[in-house]
């Protein structure tokens, strides 16, 4: 039933570290064979054996339209007409950003990357360099990418010693991120009154925190969130 997809993870296994690229953790953890995908079409996919799915992830959120839409493969073929890639300016990058505008009137301005990685690494910086302080404050269970800034989980009992939450994260990176447990609003005020609200940067949190099982924020933790990070700037 999944003999193709094994020889093909037995293949894979050869020179992609774990056999897989994406999802990076989904098997040598809980053991299994991963499903070779071979087509889409709507809410289902079919593997390389043939079996068929109904796609409850829809590749983490883009496939909103769900698999091999129509209007999307014709944008998509359409845009090839005209070339893969310029690196330099193109018309349908305005058109892009004027258009998020208008859907999420918040962002003023936009600046496309290509991962979530990238994105919350250089928000990161950005938050440094404009307020001149190096701490960054995250919640436990909150993933936020591979960056070194966001692989520290060091949970409440050692928030001040900055402990390396993944090997490969240097010691002075670690220092700067701060983990506390998500969803207790005295704790995160106990932190920045501990550590002191000038040494802080900013806050990141994923408001729903997706990595740990969907939980909820409680009832106005994110408006108590917005108000400390405006009142400390």
């Amino acid at each position: 039933m999944f003999e193709r997809s094994k020889e093909l993870f037995a293949r894979a296994s050869e020179k992609i570290p774990g056999g897989v690229n994406s999802p990076v953790r989904a098997f040598r953890s809980v053991g299994g064979t991963p499903i070779f995908v071979h087509r889409g079409e709507g809410a289902f996919f079919f593997d390389v054996d043939n079996n068929k799915y109904v796609d409850f992830v829809g590749s983490w959120g883009p496939l909103i339209l769900g698999h091999n839409a129509s209007l999307v493969r014709e944008a998509a073929s359409a845009a090839l007409e005209r070339g893969t890639s310029f690196g330099a300016p193109t018309e349908t990058e305005t058109l892009f950003a004027e258009l998020f505008s208008e859907l999420v009137p918040s962002v003023e301005m936009l600046r496309v990357v290509n991962s979530g990685t990238e994105a919350t690494m250089t928000a990161a910086r950005l938050a440094r360099g404009y307020t001149g302080r190096d701490y960054i404050l995250k919640f436990n269970g909150c993933y936020h990418g591979h960056a070194d800034t966001f692989l520290v989980e060091a949970g409440s009992g050692v928030a001040t010693c900055g402990i390396a939450g993944s090997p490969g994260v240097p010691k002075a990176v670690a220092e700067t991120t701060l983990s506390i447990p998500y969803n207790d609003i005295g704790l995160l005020e106990e932190t920045i009154d501990r550590v002191g609200a000038d040494a802080f940067a900013a806050i990141i949190i994923e408001p729903v925190a997706g990595n740990m099982g969907l939980i909820l924020p409680e009832a106005g933790y994110l408006q108590a969130l917005r108000d400390i990070c405006d009142r400390h700037g």
